[in-house]
């Protein structure tokens, strides 16, 4: 029965992050697009007697506001019958291009507006949520001023631009509320009353104030959060700058989040200059395109179109550049052309991520369907400042929800790649054994070099197969890879087992070290794995023997000295390695045991570090000066463990041996055959004693080899 596959959790939640919050913005737009037309002014005039603020909530002041073109009036001024308005104008809106007295305006200037208002309960406190008029403004409310920003002047010179959103409250004290606002503009592309105006009873527009400020609070911490957090990732991992861009972009949306809604950078800094804000929110702005269009490229580089790439980016910078050399009143008419740019850069970059999608690029489906959440709320931000619709402006909520589906995103790629980095550590421990790590990289893997190295007492251990090369000749390639791999993987657990690791094959060779571990000594450990490595050899040669095929032979040599343990090579290819004489007296060792027809010879430096040599059952077999070397060394068979089972014929044969090498060392040859001779009876295949037959005879009839001095020299490596 075929299994069903499971429920993939995470696919679903990344796909929620998404899927919610469009929904969401989706049922807001049609909500409110299809509610019901709220009240309007008409010819300067709003009836509210019938609505109810406790359960219709807050109202705009939306419609048709008298406009006194170049008059900076109060409300004293409109006591005189001959005050008459210019025009009526909408609100929110510019006055640029509009006519007023029969004249067409651009953004310079100044005007007052008034508005007239009929309530119900003119004994409750009422309130105003003001956003900013451009770009100073002087309000009152009958006939109290209730709020200010900047300076209001007929020219440049008696003119000064402020943005302080606020909200000011009053008691209208009568059901017709007269609303008196100067304006004036000679800094910013756009003038008038282009915010619209909040008012309602003071507790819900005080409250609607302090929830656009805790959720721009929340906006600004999440996205420098991401960005400290991106930033973090690049500095660990710099091959990868997709973590680069994501964190600039969260950080330039996050600040730039500080000088629009509630300008909160004013609370922070009060007296930071108007101009030097405006220029910062327009630069910050206008690198968001080239950002965002670096950081797709950087996911899917092979579906960015160079040319369009560099065009973008030409075009942001040359917009940056503009805003840094040109005054305000010119740089801000550029919001336009940003505008545009912006929806065709957001078109190319959802071009570029179904390129992504349709070539099967990982994340790519996440990436486009959150580009074209945020290309919706671009579209509908532009939609409701060219009055088409009122849907409401939700763009710095559609960043955010896009930069945290991104961050998951990129975050989900993270921790794929981290997984895959431990996969591949995991890996490369297979070649290179973390006990070398500790003494050649301190600090981790990435702090490998050529020349790293450590110097210290180790145990070394040479394992070899006998006759491999005659073997292997009857071989094809295919079966001697398979059967070196069958071998080794029964032959290598024993090493690791007893706290060693293998240096390095070299083919059917094994070159092991072995390390100090609590009470017991390199030379116990290493001991021990050789008499392990012999069981699991008769193991495997139990299996050959039922396919058939011939058993394998091991020899292994053990030896402990000083050796340098460290890396050699260049910087683009490095191969661990020990070093020392210690490991080319071991691999002597090894060769030595097909001389003496023994399983496993052990150094007399080894058995001196033993604390608990009585656990083994050892012979002296013979001292040596390998080929190369001019000091001699005593070398050693490990018979086995004197607690293992079998081992009376062993003790049998050792006893007999002892005495027989004494007799040998003593130069009483004649005695010495008779004892070797012994041996033999109780072990037939005893080679060891034949070669001391051999040399006693060659003794007795006057030679001069090892029997005159007792040190065998030995030829070969």
């Amino acid at each position: 029965m075929k299994k069903s596959p499971g429920i993939n959790t995470k696919k679903i939640f990344s796909w929620l992050i998404v899927i919610l919050p469009i929904t969401i913005l989706i049922y807001a737009f049609a909500t409110r697009a299809n509610a019901p037309a709220k009240k309007r002014a008409e010819k300067g005039f709003m009836d509210l007697q019938a609505w109810n603020f406790e359960k219709d909530g807050n109202i705009r002041l939306d419609g048709e506001w008298e406009i006194y073109w170049n008059k900076l009036l109060d409300p004293g001024d409109f006591k005189n019958s001959d005050t008459i308005p210019s025009d009526l104008v909408q609100i929110p809106n510019i006055w640029n291009g509009q006519k007023f007295n029969g004249q067409e305006v651009s953004g310079n200037g100044f005007a007052t507006f008034r508005l007239k208002v009929k309530i119900k309960n003119p004994e409750k406190l009422y309130a105003l949520k003001i956003i900013t008029m451009s770009n100073a403004y002087k309000l009152w409310v009958n006939n109290e001023l209730v709020a200010k920003n900047g300076v209001v002047g007929q020219n440049k010179n008696t003119s000064i631009p402020e943005y302080k959103p606020q909200v000011v409250a009053f008691y209208p004290d009568s059901s017709v509320v007269q609303f008196v606002v100067q304006v004036s503009n000679y800094h910013h592309w756009k003038g008038g009353i282009w915010h619209p105006i909040k008012f309602g009873e003071y507790p819900s527009v005080q409250k609607e104030r302090d929830i656009r400020i805790v959720l721009e609070i929340f906006l600004f911490g999440c996205l420098f959060i991401m960005a400290l957090y991106h930033f973090g990732l690049f500095s660990l991992r710099k091959i990868d700058v997709s973590t680069l861009f994501f964190g600039l972009m969260c950080l330039s949306i996050g600040v730039r989040s500080l000088f629009t809604g509630e300008n909160l950078v004013t609370i922070i800094f009060p007296n930071l200059d108007w101009f030097i804000s405006r220029k910062i929110e327009f630069l910050l702005t206008f690198t968001s395109i080239p950002i965002y269009s670096a950081f797709s490229r950087s996911l899917y580089p092979k579906e960015w179109p160079k040319y369009l790439y560099w065009t973008i980016m030409s075009i942001g910078i040359g917009l940056c550049l503009f805003v840094l050399f040109t005054p305000v009143g010119i740089y801000t008419f550029t919001s336009y052309i940003f505008t545009f740019f912006s929806s065709i850069s957001s078109l190319i970059i959802i071009f570029v991520f179904t390129k992504a999608v349709i070539r099967k690029r990982e994340g790519a489906d996440l990436f486009l369907t959150t580009s074209l959440f945020l290309l919706l709320t671009m579209v509908n931000e532009i939609l409701n400042q060219t009055e088409v619709v009122h849907t409401g402006l939700y763009l710095p909520v559609g960043l955010f929800i896009v930069v945290f589906a991104q961050s998951f995103i990129l975050s989900t790629r993270s921790a794929h790649a981290f997984r895959t980095t431990e996969i591949y550590a995991r890996t490369f421990q297979k070649f290179v054994p973390k006990q070398f790590l500790k003494r050649v990289a301190k600090e981790g893997i990435e702090s490998i070099k050529p020349g790293n190295a450590e110097k210290g007492e180790i145990t070394v251990l040479f394992s070899d197969i006998r006759s491999f090369t005659t073997l292997s000749e009857k071989m094809s390639p295919d079966e001697v890879f398979n059967m070196l791999n069958e071998y080794l993987s029964y032959v290598e657990p024993p090493i690791r087992a007893h706290h060693g690791f293998v240096d390095k094959y070299m083919g059917d060779g094994i070159m092991a070290l072995f390390e100090k571990e609590g009470d017991q000594s390199s030379a116990y450990n290493t001991i021990t794995a050789a008499l392990e490595m012999q069981d699991s050899l008769r193991r495997y040669n139990h299996l050959r023997k039922e396919a058939s095929k011939p058993a394998l032979e091991m020899g292994i040599g053990i030896h402990t000295g000083q050796v340098i343990i460290g890396t050699l090579g260049g910087n683009e290819r490095m191969d661990s390695t020990a070093i020392g004489d210690a490991v080319n007296l071991c691999s002597r060792i090894e060769g030595m045991t097909k001389v003496y027809g023994v399983e496993i010879l052990v150094s007399g430096p080894s058995i001196g570090i033993l604390d608990n040599k009585s656990t083994f059952l050892f012979r002296f077999i013979d001292y040596v000066i390998a080929k190369g070397k001019t000091e001699p060394v005593s070398i050693w068979e490990v018979m086995g463990k004197r607690s293992e089972a079998g081992m009376d014929k062993k003790v049998l044969l050792e006893a007999e041996y002892e005495s027989s090498i004494k007799k040998y060392r003593d130069k009483m040859y004649a005695e010495a055959i008779l004892g070797f001779k012994k041996c033999l009876e109780i072990e037939p295949n005893d080679k060891v004693s034949a070669i001391y037959i051999k040399r006693c005879e060659e003794a007795l009839k006057g030679g001069s080899g090892a029997g005159a001095s007792n040190i065998t020299t030995l030829d070969f490596k």
